[in-house]
């Protein structure tokens, strides 16, 4: 799990509504890294809602990079790694 900051920077969609939260930057938890064909998880702080997009299409940039770009059908995102690994993770990623 990771800390981030996300931003959607495009939306590809037909819903002119959708347009609305555009540049609007968020705080949340990426629960795994962005797969194509499934959808991504954000668990947004201080709320805790879960944010599920549509499935992936792309990842631009590496993990461990400070800015990873992910579109999905309907939108771009940037996330920007504000934290490494949460200390669960890296404990559980040590005993493997």
């Amino acid at each position: 799990m990771v800390s981030i900051t996300a931003t959607k920077i495009r939306d590809n969609s037909r819903d002119p509504s959708s347009v609305v939260g555009l540049g609007r930057a968020f705080q949340g938890f990426l629960i795994s890294y962005p797969t194509v064909g499934r959808g991504m998880v954000i668990f947004r702080e201080p709320t805790g809602h879960r944010m599920v997009t549509t499935p992936v299409r792309r990842v631009l940039g590496e993990f461990g990079e400070p800015d990873i770009y992910v579109e999905t059908d309907n939108s771009v995102y940037r996330l920007r790694v504000r934290s490494g690994v949460l200390p669960a993770d890296r404990a559980k990623a040590a005993s493997k």
